[in-house]
């Protein structure tokens, strides 16, 4: 028994290190605009949401992992599927420029996911340092899209004016 303990937190541990890992980015992406500016601030956010929509395909992706038995399973599915088709949508509005669009659903899409993945039946059996790390995982990406956005309608930095 101890040893299936061990491995259980040796896992929760690498997926917390390689949670933080992919966060990184988003942090990085997040503050070169406002300290660097000029042509660097609109490559840096656009990296920024061709990234998250990669990681948002990617969570929506895990979905299909869930527990098969679990309830609501089929419309776990469908749903994944939507967040999955809105990850391409945010990336496809970074080619067509739409980038004040992207932030916003990127904030919102992210925070959308985390409530969706939380109330599946898979989520509620994971531990409570997961559920905790989730959270916050989830929250900080957001704020990192928040930090773009404010930098994206900001007059005086917006790379496009």
């Amino acid at each position: 028994m101890q040893l299936k303990d061990n491995k259980k937190l040796d896992i929760n541990n690498l997926k917390s290190t390689y949670g933080h890992l992919g966060f990184i980015p988003f942090a990085i992406f997040s503050i070169i605009p406002w300290v660097f500016g000029g042509p660097y601030a609109e490559i840096s956010i656009k990296c920024q949401l061709l990234y998250g929509g990669a990681v948002l395909s990617f969570l929506s992706g895990m979905t299909w992992g869930w527990e098969d038995g679990q309830p609501h399973q089929k419309s776990n599915l469908s749903i994944g599927i939507v967040f999955s088709l809105i990850s391409i949508a945010i990336i496809f509005m970074v080619f067509f420029e739409l980038i004040f669009f992207a932030l916003l659903a990127s904030m919102i899409i992210f925070q959308l996911f985390y409530h969706f993945e939380k109330s599946s039946h898979d989520f509620n059996e994971k531990n409570d340092d997961y559920k905790k790390f989730r959270k916050m995982l989830s929250l900080l990406v957001s704020i990192s899209f928040l930090i773009s956005f404010a930098y994206w309608i900001n007059p005086y930095s917006n790379p496009i004016t």
